[in-house]
């Protein structure tokens, strides 16, 4: 079975490391990715992926990046199940980070010039 997943993204918040009961470091975080469509209106469309990554990588994110820089992101995507506080059954989708990578866009690059020039009022969270 297949099953990989990568995007690039910005960072909805700066990246917090913590550590588990068994001494493994985990970062969550989220990144904001845009899709390639626009609305009626013309508007961005923008999703938000819950990534999740580990000891080695986890350090590496955390000392590296935070809100609002691009990353790439490598890794697979799981479920989970859990129960909200009201008792509702409910699933979660999480990626797992095996790899990441830095990335910059060029101010002259037409296409990318709206990433590089985003201030923290101008992003939607």
């Amino acid at each position: 079975m297949l099953n990989n997943f990568s995007c690039m993204g910005r960072f909805t918040h700066t990246p917090e490391l913590k550590t588990t009961v068994n001494n493994n470091e985990v970062v969550k975080f989220s990144l904001a990715v845009g899709r390639s469509k626009t609305t009626a209106d013309g508007e961005k469309i923008t999703d938000f992926i819950d990534c999740v990554a580990w000891n080695r990588t986890a350090e590496f994110i955390c000392k590296h990046f935070k809100k609002g820089e691009p990353i790439i992101v490598d890794g697979r995507l799981e479920t989970r199940q859990y129960e909200d506080k009201q008792g509702n059954k409910r699933k979660a989708f999480e990626v797992i980070v095996k790899e990441v990578n830095f990335c910059a866009f060029k101010k002259n690059d037409e296409q990318d010039v709206d990433l590089i020039d985003t201030s923290d009022e101008d992003l939607p969270f």
